[in-house]
């Protein structure tokens, strides 16, 4: 396959609500879609800068012009030469790159007639999904979890990592509001002490919590060291992980459980396969995540997700709180998130205007 054209443009995408974490709050959704043309046929993808990945809008637009000019007519046989050749072009910048990857393995697949998922060497085409419930009064995050438990979902997210107690006494509601059989999963995004976070986790852990997310700061390693041995709740990493370099000294230090993916923070489908290459040997079953992103790249996650024996987590769901995402495709059935049938992602794209 050659690279004959790549267009790119961004767009900006209201949520239907605030969106709160431990780090801050938002109402709208920046976003960057690639392009790739060959052969007649066109890949897609899309990327989603954070400070997570220490990207803003302006690195992305770029980013996406470096890539843009350094990958003109490349020919390549497997998606991950692609992944290569950005990284000689470029350091960091995960985002922009996953969404130049996420455009390539789309083409790939389309190349090859198959669904993303089975050329990446999948079978199942559907896992369950989580529901997010940011940070916001009790009464707010109780009428929430019972809206979307009644909508099908069988798990939810929680963000907690301001205030212990309160955090605990909206886990508390939630449960009694939502019943036994609803999957708890619990993200602190860096907001804890390490102390703070052992208290959290002692508390919760009769309310049945599966995973509890990166309760400290990325860079307190030994802090998540003792989590990780001291945690009746199995302790996950997320924003301490960006790299394959990342998850190995994670490995190193057992200063985790798990460890979430997130195609925009690893640099696309190329390199998140990598960590969880990694993560597997290590013995961490994996969670794959998201940013704030719109149907096309929640797919190219899910895809991913479901060609990998170690993903034992799915927490893709940003898009459902997209108010206008000119991608879709995607079914939600029964808790599950479905893959399309179709070549390559299997997603439309209807640019507005």
């Amino acid at each position: 396959m050659q690279i004959e054209l790549i267009e790119h443009a961004s767009l900006t995408i209201p949520r239907k609500e605030r969106f709160t974490i431990a780090r801050g709050s938002s109402e709208v959704a920046e976003t960057f879609w690639v392009f790739i043309h060959s052969g007649g046929l066109t890949g897609q993808g899309c990327g989603a800068p954070s400070e997570v990945t220490h990207e803003t809008s302006m690195t992305m637009k770029e980013s996406l012009k470096t890539l843009v000019k350094g990958l003109k007519d490349f020919e390549f046989h497997q998606p991950h030469e692609v992944a290569d050749r950005m990284d000689k072009l470029l350091p960091g910048n995960p985002s922009a790159k996953a969404a130049v990857d996420i455009a390539v393995h789309d083409l790939a697949a389309q190349v090859a007639g198959l669904p993303l998922y089975r050329y990446l060497g999948g079978s199942r085409d559907r896992m369950i999904t989580d529901m997010t419930i940011g940070i916001m009064s009790t009464r707010d995050a109780v009428d929430r979890a019972v809206r979307w438990t009644k909508q099908g979902f069988r798990a939810l997210k929680i963000k907690v990592g301001k205030d212990p107690r309160a955090d605990l006494e909206r886990l508390r509601d939630i449960r009694a509001a939502v019943g036994p059989e609803i999957e708890f999963r619990v993200d602190g995004n860096e907001g804890y002490t390490w102390g703070q976070a052992l208290s959290f986790a002692r508390a919760a852990r009769e309310l049945n919590v599966a995973i509890l997310e990166q309760p400290v700061p990325a860079v307190d390693v030994e802090g998540m060291r003792v989590l990780a041995e001291s945690s009746p709740i199995p302790v996950m990493a997320d924003e301490m992980v960006l790299t394959p370099e990342d998850a190995k000294k994670v490995r190193w230090a057992n200063a985790a459980k798990a460890v979430n993916l997130k195609l925009m923070k690893h640099g696309g489908i190329s390199r998140a396969m990598e960590v969880d290459t990694i993560c597997a040997s290590a013995g961490y079953r994996t969670m794959v995540g998201c940013m704030s992103e719109p149907t096309l790249s929640i797919a190219a996650g899910l895809h991913f997700a479901l060609a990998s024996p170690n993903v034992r987590w799915l927490d893709l769901d940003s898009h459902f709180n997209l108010a206008s995402d000119p991608s879709s495709g995607l079914e939600f059935k029964r808790g599950h998130l479905v893959a399309p049938s179709k070549p390559g992602l299997g997603i439309d794209v209807q640019w507005p205007g």
